[in-house]
């Protein structure tokens, strides 16, 4: 009962940070849209035939002449009871224009995110248990060039290679609508999702690294040896039991950047996703849907933060006596 109290307590701590946070985002957001050149009234103001009499009736009916401040609160109202806007290319409702790409990124994510953990916990915890040898080395080497290769350069290879001159994957696009088959849409994800997946594998296995031997280097590692405990019952049992908890506080942290490697993963490959939608609407100056998009984006990666905070008090014992 205690438990359950601490954790809504918690809930309800973190919630209300959360909230101010995406407060903050929001007005960030909102200001620096209407910052750009030209503003949210770009589009029109380019159009051919626009007089400026049009431009000043369009004004007035999106609400862009009355005061900064009353424009945000008029859009963070209607936020709250769903009216995300309307997008400028087809009229369509902002959140139903987002709703129709998210789909196809959270798959992307998904398998990329997988990709990323299996690969990295294996070559983080390998590389530590024969820390300095040639598979550690080699590893190190191996994540080191892979983050300093820009992802669009990455994908840009990957194409060339495995589908214009192998021919083993498409080179863009997600399965074809009327095919409904699992394994035409996974051979339509493997490119995208291994090119975001290999990218974040570099942190994953640095990460795990470090917290494998931080916890090799603990007397309790040290008294279970001693006391003729088998090798890999002391790694199992003991390392990654307690190497976990900093790889939970990973997974918050990650979000944004498996996000922002969507956008670039996503235009390369011509990926339908939210990163795909986020490029075309900038190129359309479509500011509808650019600040639903930021500000959905924002509620993902708080409440990925959140999640990971509220799983590692769960999984930390330390926590849950404060």
């Amino acid at each position: 009962m205690a438990l359950a109290q601490l954790m809504l307590r918690r809930i309800w701590s973190r919630l209300a940070q959360s909230l101010v946070l995406l407060g903050i985002v929001s007005m960030v957001g909102f200001s620096l849209l209407h910052l750009t050149p030209g503003g949210p009234l770009s589009q029109f103001t380019d159009s051919p035939g626009m007089t400026q009499a049009d431009i000043e009736r369009i004004e007035r009916q999106l609400g862009l002449d009355q005061p900064l401040p009353l424009q945000y609160l008029r859009w963070a109202g209607n936020l709250v009871v769903g009216d995300w806007g309307r997008s400028y290319r087809d009229d369509a409702p902002v959140l139903s224009v987002i709703a129709g790409r998210m789909g196809q990124t959270f798959k992307l994510m998904l398998a990329a995110s997988l990709i990323a953990m299996t690969l990295g916990l294996l070559l983080g915890v390998f590389g530590a248990l024969r820390q300095h040898g040639r598979f550690d080395r080699g590893a190190t080497l191996a994540t080191m060039v892979i983050l300093s290769i820009p992802t669009f350069w990455f994908g840009l290879l990957v194409i060339y290679v495995f589908s214009q001159r192998l021919g083993w994957i498409p080179a863009g696009n997600a399965a074809p609508v009327g095919d409904s088959g699992w394994l035409v849409a996974l051979h339509h994800l493997l490119g995208p999702a291994f090119v975001l997946g290999l990218v974040n594998t570099a942190v994953w296995s640095r990460y795990m690294r470090s917290a494998v031997l931080e916890c090799l280097g603990q007397d309790y590692v040290r008294t279970a040896r001693a006391k003729g405990v088998a090798p890999w019952r002391v790694v199992v049992r003991h390392v990654l039991r307690n190497a976990w908890l900093p790889m939970i506080a990973l997974l918050g942290l990650e979000l944004p950047s498996l996000l922002g490697g969507a956008l670039v993963t996503e235009t390369v490959f011509t990926w339908p996703g939210m990163g795909r939608l986020f490029y075309d609407s900038i190129a359309n100056r479509d500011y509808p849907v650019i600040l639903g998009m930021l500000t959905f984006s924002a509620i993902l990666v708080i409440l990925g933060n959140l999640l990971a905070d509220l799983l590692y008090g769960l999984a930390d014992p330390r926590l849950r006596r404060r």
